[in-house]
């Protein structure tokens, strides 16, 4: 029943193609259909019809997080199997994989909760409860907001914090009003997704009067549809903040992606490194021998979990003042080239982030993230292999 299912080789050729040229899945569908190429690559027949983009959609997520990994993980065996990856030196780093969310401050997240209610309760019938008119006065109240905070002084800021109030106390209101003909909704898709949106509304309300009351607060939610981004501060001049979450990348000399891992937040690097090196021992069985990393990786715990397993050098810069035989070490011609090794990883996430959209994911969540982080890695890497020697 339905539609006939698409085999897997076709699909992950499909998948191929819309990673490595950054189309959509109806952009997508389209060239495959107009291409004879394309066509012949994915092994769709000339008179066959491609699938459709829906069919695309679902399939991605029914596969899951675990499933890319998988072939990822079969990518990099069947190199080492051609002993194109030996896994004997290896560079570590992370990026921020931002996610596709606009700019959040607590007034657009509050006029975003509204919209969304109202977006859920327009499907259905009979409810009594029309919440555009608060929705329309939220949006001149964010407008009024942004107009003041053109300006500078104590009483702007005075303002401000007044129109926020006021934004708060019309989404409460609003939250109130869906709450009490929650009853009256028997579709479970939509009273499901109305509850949702009410908890993380309730949540970004809290937040922004703990804001107004000058608290901090450890774990801010910055959008409504992705609750679990989070704020990263790498100290970037020309970000100084992004949202979304942070990724951890090992390379291998030949320069195939052989390890990636998404974590929510922004973890400190040291803490990443100790897994890191455990995961690639199990996979290359014990080859590891150079290891180099930022200073940021740098710890005694972690050179002591490197001396371990056999590794010959480390490439990781000293932390704080430097003792006179680690400044003698660190000027060796030894170091100093471990140290342009590892500069070569910031070139390849660049080439990651421009040539196959690394930069920001637009599957959304902490599964659709690492679902497309990993088609990125099986992208890359086989396109790095198809142009090899």
């Amino acid at each position: 029943m339905g539609r006939p299912t698409v085999p897997v080789a076709t699909f992950i050729r499909l998948m191929y193609l819309k990673f490595r040229y950054k189309l959509g899945y109806e952009t997508l569908v389209q060239e495959v259909s107009d291409s004879l190429s394309w066509r012949r690559f994915c092994g769709i027949g000339y008179q066959q019809r491609v699938p459709e983009a829906s069919t695309l959609i679902k399939l991605t997520h029914k596969y899951g997080e675990e499933i890319f990994k998988q072939l990822h993980d079969l990518v990099i065996q069947d190199l080492v199997k051609r002993k194109i990856v030996r896994g004997r030196k290896i560079r570590v780093d992370t990026t921020v994989i931002a996610s596709d969310i606009h700019y959040p401050t607590d007034s657009t997240l509050l006029g975003d909760g509204i919209r969304r209610l109202r977006q859920g309760l327009r499907t259905v019938k009979k409810t009594g409860l029309r919440i555009g008119r608060s929705l329309s006065k939220v949006k001149k109240l964010i407008f009024a907001g942004a107009q003041y905070l053109r300006k500078k002084g104590r009483k702007t800021r005075e303002r401000v914090h007044r129109i926020n109030r006021a934004i708060i106390r019309t989404t409460r209101t609003v939250i109130t009003k869906v709450k009490r003909i929650m009853h009256r909704i028997t579709n479970t898709r939509i009273r499901r997704f109305l509850r949702k949106t009410l908890e993380i509304t309730e949540l970004i309300a809290d937040q922004s009067e703990q804001r107004l009351a000058g608290k901090k607060i450890t774990e801010r939610i910055v959008s409504v549809v992705d609750p679990r981004a989070r704020p990263i501060v790498k100290g970037k001049l020309d970000k100084p903040a992004e949202f979304g979450r942070t990724l951890e990348l090992t390379q291998d000399e030949s320069g195939y992606i052989t390890d990636h891992q998404v974590h929510q937040g922004n973890p400190h690097e040291a803490t990443l490194l100790p897994d890191l090196i455990h995961r690639h021992q199990e996979r290359f069985a014990d080859q590891l021998k150079v290891v180099a990393a930022d200073t940021v990786f740098g710890s005694q715990e972690n050179r002591h979990i490197l001396t371990k397993p056999g590794v010959t050098r480390i490439g990781i810069p000293w932390r704080g003042i430097l003792p006179p035989d680690i400044r003698a070490k660190q000027k060796r011609p030894w170091f100093k080239k471990l140290r342009a090794f590892r500069a070569g990883i910031e070139g390849s996430i660049s080439f990651l982030h421009r040539q196959f959209g690394l930069k920001r994911s637009m599957y959304r969540g902490d599964q659709g993230t690492a679902i497309w982080v990993s088609l990125v890695m099986m992208t890359a890497n086989l396109y790095r292999f198809a142009r090899s020697p």
